[in-house]
């Protein structure tokens, strides 16, 4: 974590663990992963508990702001 830390160049109160696991969370989200198999990596045993990330993914994101848009769009 403190290799990392050095190399991000993010102040040091910014290094957190639950931090990097958010991080990876979101990525793998992100990247497609299917939420039981974000579950498993993380340790959760509720899966409640991993999709509470579901809702920083970008993909997630982009989806809710295309729906509003579309649904506003002037022709």
């Amino acid at each position: 974590m403190q290799k990392y830390g050095k190399l991000s160049e993010l102040p040091k109160e910014k290094l957190r663990f639950h931090a990097l696991r958010h991080s990876i969370a979101v990525h793998l989200l992100d990247a497609g992963a299917d939420v039981a198999f974000v579950q498993d990596r993380l340790g959760h045993a509720n899966i409640q508990n991993t999709m509470v990330y579901m809702r920083y993914t970008i993909v997630t994101r982009d989806a809710q702001t295309r729906k509003l848009f579309s649904s506003h769009l002037i022709i």
